[in-house]
């Protein structure tokens, strides 16, 4: 009755067939959008990590902060800069951001995300 398939974007999502006049799709797992976050003087670039369940979406990026309901969001692959110069003071594999302390946050939409990451990915690519 359900079947796994992938998306374009490769996610898997599962398909009930059967009875129904139409096909219905479920997204499982994680997407993952590149965050910007200003603390005071510095601005965190990282990666987060929000789950997908329910019936697919067309949700923004800006949609998935406005409804993180927890007060600490984890960052991965995060790099801090120093704001007055946009100097690179440190790379760390994650920082935890306390969402009560952060003066601006936003999140890249899905593509200009995914373009970004393949482009950090790519040989000579940004760190």
């Amino acid at each position: 009755m359900f079947d796994e398939e992938q998306t374009m974007d490769d996610q898997p999502v599962i398909v009930r067939s059967g009875e129904t006049d139409h096909e219905v799709k479920v997204e499982i797992g994680f997407l993952e959008l590149e965050v910007v976050a200003f603390v005071g003087a510095i601005k965190v670039v990282g990666y987060a990590h929000f789950g997908i369940s329910g019936r697919a979406t067309s949700r923004r990026a800006s949609d998935y902060l406005r409804h993180y309901a927890d007060a600490k969001l984890t960052l991965s692959r995060a790099r801090v800069y120093r704001v007055a110069d946009d100097e690179l003071l440190e790379t760390v594999p994650f920082v935890v951001l306390n969402l009560d302390r952060i003066d601006l946050i936003y999140a890249r939409d899905v593509e200009e995300s995914a373009a970004r990451q393949a482009a950090e990915a790519a040989p000579g690519g940004e760190s």
